[in-house]
């Protein structure tokens, strides 16, 4: 690590001592707490309080090394093997000690035993992990990854694998077009048993967790949840939403939310009128993807869609994998931390391929000439900001042709000039899917209605309305096609009629 980061603070991924105590536990927690963690580094010869380097007598260095090492290797299990190095900075002697990401967690102290030997890393303090982190731990290393384990106590049956199947199927012919729709072949239950979304075990055919995140059959499937705010506190809500349902219809339901929210033009330069978003749409659809595909399902929180005055913003629970870097990802490098969905988002055309999304995202930002979107990695959380422009720059982006990448002759005057919100945005309006969204989405809309009425009982077309964010006229459209189609049924007629999932 960079010395100068080194000593900018403690962090998740750095902790100080002055000098090592003759009680080895209290910087071999810290160690276990690294290991359980993403790693990190021990800085022996620095105060903990006033960051001042006091440094390490020379007449004591390498004998100080060899009892930090030995104490480490005989207080942790599983063992860990420091690397321990010596380090000269401002004339003081100072010891490292890196600690590689643990691949055997959960680790802990012998001395404590597993249930209370257990430490991990909140922020940059240690703490005691208890019995559910403990789980949470031993899943999150199990072999294969958390998608991959059997859930015990479920069973599936050739009905259910034949609906899971059905259902990517319908998403990968909504995600695809022209001739590539040809190409499309049915997913098939031994496409699941090799992806690790099913298992063979002693002859009979079971569930891994991957298996009920596609179908929402798990409670670690959590609503995602969207939100407008009015400024950056996040204490005032302009509006909510939280999308059910399977993680494909998540995905399509806080995507088509954020359509509805952005600010729009129009580009009137070709033979029909063209919608245009204040985002690059492709963008924001990689974006939210990425969050629920490469989140921790381990953890019991959701992943959070959040529109500011200045910028788009996705959370992801769980951060960036253990022993990967926000760098490498950034280079284009992937692992991903649930390799049997990532196989049937491949599938599903949901991602294009590893390692692609975030060059590509940052490239759209740069040939429309926007600032960089942010990508963080911390608080456990793994965040993309997206800078939404300034009304007059988003005009000016209409204006001149919107860009080098997609330069298709908007004419002067077609920015939407809606009534200004405190802090320069217009105000957000529901707004209709772009024309090539509106055919390619319809099996997803119909899982999203399919959903709602399943969660909310009979309801009216103004109700699915409001919840698609779209006009009274195109819902019923959809909800007219779908009854033709057996999917819901319709009871009572004109301003009594109600819509029911078909029995």
């Amino acid at each position: 690590m960079d010395v100068d980061k080194l000593l900018s603070g403690e962090s998740q991924t750095v902790e100080y001592k002055a000098q090592r105590s003759p009680r080895s536990k209290s910087y071999a927690k810290t160690v276990v707490a690294f290991a359980n963690a993403r790693g990190g580094t021990l800085v022996f010869g620095a105060d903990d309080k006033t960051r001042e380097l006091v440094g390490i007598p020379d007449g004591q260095v390498f004998q100080e090394m060899d009892a930090i090492t030995n104490a480490i290797m005989d207080s942790v299990e599983p063992q860990i093997i420091p690397e321990v190095t010596l380090r000269s900075v401002h004339g003081k002697s100072l010891i490292l000690v890196g600690v590689p990401v643990g691949r055997q967690c959960p680790y802990f102290l012998k001395s404590e035993g597993l249930e209370k030997g257990v430490y991990v890393r909140v922020g940059a303090s240690t703490r005691h992990a208890d019995l559910e982190w403990i789980r949470e731990l031993t899943q999150e290393c199990a072999p294969g990854g958390f998608d991959r384990l059997v859930r015990r106590g479920f069973s599936v049956s050739g009905d259910d694998i034949a609906r899971l199947c059905d259902r990517m199927y319908e998403v990968a012919l909504s995600r695809s077009m022209g001739p590539e729709v040809a190409n499309i072949r049915r997913v098939t239950k031994s496409q699941l048993l090799s992806w690790g979304v099913l298992v063979n075990h002693e002859g009979e055919t079971l569930p891994t967790n991957a298996f009920l995140i596609l179908t929402g059959n798990d409670e670690a499937v959590r609503p995602l949840q969207c939100a407008i705010f009015k400024d950056d506190s996040r204490a005032v809500f302009l509006d909510r939403r939280d999308i059910t349902g399977d993680i494909m219809t998540q995905i399509e339901g806080s995507y088509h939310y954020v359509l509805e929210k952005m600010n729009m033009g129009a580009d009137l330069g070709g033979v029909v009128r063209r919608d245009v978003y204040e985002l690059p749409t492709w963008s924001v659809r990689e974006v939210i993807t990425n969050a629920v595909l490469h989140r921790s399902y381990v953890e019991r929180s959701s992943v959070q869609v959040a529109l500011h005055s200045d910028r788009l913003e996705v959370s992801s629970p769980g951060g960036i994998v253990r022993g990967f870097s926000l760098d490498r990802a950034m280079s284009g490098e992937s692992r991903p931390r649930n390799e049997a969905l990532a196989q049937a988002f491949l599938y599903m055309r949901l991602i294009e391929g590893w390692g692609s999304g975030i060059p590509r995202v940052s490239r759209e930002f740069e040939e429309r000439g926007m600032r960089a979107p942010k990508f963080q990695d911390n608080d456990g959380k793994f965040r993309v900001s997206l800078w939404r422009p300034s009304p007059d720059g988003f005009a000016s982006y209409l204006r001149d042709g919107m860009s080098r990448a997609d330069n298709r002759g908007v004419r002067p005057g077609s920015f939407d000039g809606r009534p200004m919100e405190a802090g320069g945005q217009t105000m957000p309006v529901d707004r209709q899917a772009t024309r090539v969204d509106r055919k390619l989405m319809e099996v997803d809309r119909s899982a999203l209605v399919l959903s709602y009425l399943q969660g909310h009982g009979p309801v009216r077309a103004a109700d699915v309305s409001e919840f698609l964010g779209l006009s009274r006229s195109h819902t019923r459209t959809i909800l007219r096609g779908m009854a033709q189609q057996g999917l819901i049924q319709k009871l009572g007629d004109k301003r009594y009629a109600r819509y029911v999932p078909a029995l």
